[in-house]
């Protein structure tokens, strides 16, 4: 009994993936371990440093540990409403990207996915994340924790990031500054008046 034990950990650990996520867990954002995820709550989240963003533009995102645990391998995906991959996260880190998207995405290099690079302890990543430029809407990002092969989270979400149209400044903008309105375009003029004044 104790070597058909020895062998199912074996077996388990040569399905592991030291160095990120396998292309299979696209669809389930399961690792593969052999065994079931854990039910329990996460000491893991997922944490986007802001809830709003413009078009076009980047939106860091945290993956942390809120107790003294450490996780080793990660899964990380954004999805719009409908449950579709969206955007691509930059390749700014010691990641591996993924593309998750069964060719559907508008980008060349998708990386609409991010996992690990090796299996180190790790209690805080940095990702950033951008939205593809045509896109306004909500977006949740889902995750997987890996603390070691029989332990892991899956379908762990964040907080909603809402995308919001870009809209450039007016010419004509304004400013108050101690309930006085200035146009943007009289500061300069405003500034060599000052100027002028002290010599």
């Amino acid at each position: 009994m104790n070597y058909y034990y020895f062998l199912v950990f074996l077996v388990a650990r040569a399905l592991a993936s030291p160095n990120g996520a396998p292309q299979q867990a696209c669809s389930s954002m399961t690792p593969g371990h052999g065994y079931n995820p854990q039910t329990k709550s996460s000491p893991f989240i997922v944490l986007p440093l802001t809830n709003e963003i413009m078009q076009s533009s980047f939106v860091p995102i945290g993956l942390s540990s809120v107790t003294d645990d450490y996780f080793r391998g990660f899964l990380v995906m954004a999805f719009d409403n409908d449950g579709e991959p969206i955007g691509r996260f930059s390749d700014e880190g010691d990641f591996r990207f993924m593309d998750c998207s069964n060719g559907t995405n508008v980008y060349v290099n998708v990386n609409n996915a991010v996992t690990h690079s090796t299996n180190a302890d790790k209690m805080f990543v940095r990702l950033n994340w951008m939205p593809p430029s045509y896109f306004t809407g909500p977006v949740h990002f889902r995750a997987t924790f890996v603390k070691n092969v029989s332990h892991y989270w899956v379908n762990i979400n964040s907080s909603v990031v809402n995308v919001i149209p870009f809209t450039s400044m007016p010419s004509s903008a304004e400013v108050n500054f101690a309930n006085s309105t200035i146009s943007l375009l009289a500061l300069p003029l405003l500034l060599l008046a000052l100027i002028a004044a002290k010599f």
